[in-house]
């Protein structure tokens, strides 16, 4: 027994150090060797999950996960074992597996009702219900939830659920409409994450979700800038999977807004590489990309291609799709696709924005300039609300040269004088960031007669 014992003990130990040193791939193969000779303890295997998550083995995080919540239920340590249960919950959830999540999500509050500890777990338990609120545009609801949530982990000094919660707050504010408030919140999660507060699972989160929330509100400065960290959080773990396709979507969309497209295809080519066969949530997003930067090279065929897996993956292929139509010399096929998008946009004013940027330059391109003009002034004054142009950064900047870009085609009717103004006007607009981005670069194409 002895012998048997000596070699699981060992590997234990290198496996707890790899663990530390965030050495994801050694530590899942360590821990995963000393349970073949040795059982795991419940803590340990909660190590071996977090382990497998991280190195991208999503499948096997999924059973230890199961594992290690069975073993603290059989040990009395309920809170724990709800733990587990929330982010089994969480992982199957992004996996698309929702019905299983669900009953993950129900054991564990069932599992809290039958106990009266007190413990931090009942604020994780808020975090499904509120991205579920989130998620039916209840924003006011949504933001109740991680309030809560909030207290409970300000209460027993949770510094995870601390961010989950500022996060969650932040997103809602956004989603509501108050960007400014919101982007307090998501700048104030991430502080907890660039100073080391929390863990490496909600740290990657947090991460993600900030810069989509930037994206949204086309504060390119600041997604930008929480890209890099993003990339260097990542890079100073080589074995980390998951986050790390997303970074590089982020970091391709970047190199796009600063014209360097060949970088931005080969980015983004990366990503889908370094998500491929893996059940990873930003895959969708990843393929969309690819497709913008297609046809904006003009490789069509691939990007059409493109455009139709992110649409397999869960990711919606609009507007890029109907912008691909027009480049094809289908006028009226992107016409219907686009008034067809912009309709089911109404009331969501960020995706709108999104949408109308498209509608303009494809209404013009088939000659119905009212339709371009109302979208044009549409797109002008989205910029002047709270909720999507957040501040001088580079948000209001981006929304600035759109608007502009489309009044400087309008401005063809109205002569060189005319047009001269509005290309200037978005010029100004774009410049100041970080470099040019393909609005800037397409503005002396827009104004010529």
């Amino acid at each position: 027994m002895a012998e048997q014992t000596k070699p699981a003990s060992d590997s234990l130990a290198v496996g707890r150090e790899a663990f530390r040193r965030r050495a994801w791939s050694e530590a899942y193969d360590r821990l995963s060797a000393s349970d073949a000779w040795v059982p795991l303890t419940a803590p340990d295997v909660e190590r071996l999950a977090l382990a497998a998550y991280l190195n991208g083995r999503e499948d096997r995080a999924v059973q230890a996960w199961e594992r290690a919540h069975l073993a603290f239920c059989r040990d009395g340590e309920i809170g724990r074992a709800v733990r587990c249960a929330f982010w089994l919950g969480l992982t199957l959830a992004l996996q698309g597996n929702h019905a299983q999540a669900g009953g993950w999500f129900a054991r564990a509050g069932r599992l809290l009702e039958e106990t009266a500890e007190d413990c931090v777990e009942r604020g994780y338990l808020l975090i499904p219900g509120g991205l579920r609120a989130m998620g039916t545009g209840d924003f006011e609801a949504a933001g109740a939830a991680f309030t809560d949530a909030e207290r409970i982990a300000e209460r027993f000094g949770d510094p995870d659920l601390i961010a989950l919660g500022r996060l969650g707050q932040g997103q809602a504010l956004v989603g509501g409409g108050d960007a400014v408030r919101g982007t307090v919140l998501l700048d104030e999660a991430m502080v907890a994450v660039t100073a080391g507060e929390v863990s490496p699972i909600v740290a990657g989160i947090v991460y993600c979700a900030v810069i989509i929330a930037c994206r949204q509100i086309f504060d390119v400065d600041r997604a930008a800038e929480w890209t890099e960290a993003l990339s260097r959080w990542c890079a100073a773990q080589p074995d980390l999977k998951p986050y790390r396709g997303q970074c590089l979507v982020h970091r391709s969309e970047i190199m796009q807004l600063r014209g360097d497209w060949s970088d931005a295809l080969a980015e983004i080519q990366r990503a889908c590489a370094h998500m491929a066969g893996r059940a990873d949530p930003a895959l969708g997003m990843a393929h969309y990309q690819l497709a913008e930067i297609l046809r904006l090279r003009g490789a069509y065929t691939r990007a059409e291609e493109a455009y139709r897996q992110a649409d397999r993956l869960g990711h919606p292929p609009q507007p890029g799709l109907a912008l691909l139509r027009l480049a094809q010399g289908r006028g009226d096929d992107a016409e219907a696709a686009i008034r067809r998008v912009a309709a089911q946009a109404e009331g969501d004013r960020v995706q709108r924005c999104r949408v109308l940027a498209g509608y303009v330059e494809i209404a013009l391109a088939v000659g119905d300039t009212e339709a371009a003009q109302d979208a044009s002034g549409e797109l002008g004054k989205a910029r002047r609300r709270p909720g999507i142009a957040v501040s001088a950064r580079g948000g209001g900047r981006l929304l600035r040269g759109r608007a502009a870009r489309r009044s400087g085609r309008r401005g063809r009717r109205g002569g060189p004088a005319r047009r001269r103004g509005c290309l200037a006007e978005a010029s100004g607009s774009v410049r100041g960031g970080a470099g040019p981005c393909p609005v800037g670069r397409g503005l002396c194409a827009a104004g010529r007669p």
